[in-house]
């Protein structure tokens, strides 16, 4: 019996009961503008979105966020640099071998500034991140949109291996299938 909204909106979602274990995969579905992305934010402790009722989810160590803008990755920093500041420390000879799993295997493109990053290579940027992490929930939202096929085979393979809970908004059902999804949540606004 949970909900959530905003300050101005204080009951964007109600009677909320939802469930997500293990390495289930669920993809959150409904129209533009339901009210997908602002039960992401509840999930995610947003500080903006107030939650009534009874929320257990994990401490945001343990979730990873991933959208379509990539929003969370450092922009002034290198692709090395972000990778080499997150846990566990890998050497540079560990760095190097794990970033070449994610198709940046040239210096050039290492030291590359994440802002000049094109989608498909902050997207495969984002997947390193999180495999390097290994969280307990990821939250992708909207990621298969704007990106090359070569980013989209990599990232099917990766989420499709990906071996916690996974929370997904997306309009692309071929991707949702490759992925493995198989549990549909709908959001629909509460309207008073």
């Amino acid at each position: 019996q949970g909900s959530c909204g905003y300050v101005d909106q204080p009951n964007i979602l109600q009677q909320i009961n939802f469930n997500l274990y293990g390495n289930t995969k669920i993809a959150l579905v409904g129209p533009n503008g339901s009210g997908k992305s602002t039960l992401l934010k509840a999930i995610m402790h947003d500080q903006e979105v107030i939650r009534h009722g009874e929320w257990i989810v994990p401490q945001l160590t343990q979730i990873a966020y991933l959208d379509q803008h990539y929003s969370n990755l450092p922009k002034e920093q290198t692709i090395l640099e972000y990778i080499a500041n997150l846990p566990p420390a890998l050497s540079h000879a560990e760095l190097r071998n794990f970033l070449n799993q994610f198709l940046f295997r040239k210096n050039e493109e290492i030291h590359k500034l994440i802002h000049v990053l094109s989608g498909g290579e902050k997207a495969r940027l984002s997947l390193a991140a999180i495999a390097l992490q290994q969280p307990k929930l990821l939250i992708l939202d909207e990621i298969s949109n704007n990106i090359d096929l070569t980013t989209r085979e990599h990232l099917i393979k990766v989420l499709k291996d990906y071996s916690g809970a996974m929370l997904i908004i997306s309009h692309d059902a071929t991707f949702l299938t490759e992925i493995g999804v198989e549990e549909k949540f709908n959001v629909e606004m509460w309207k008073s």
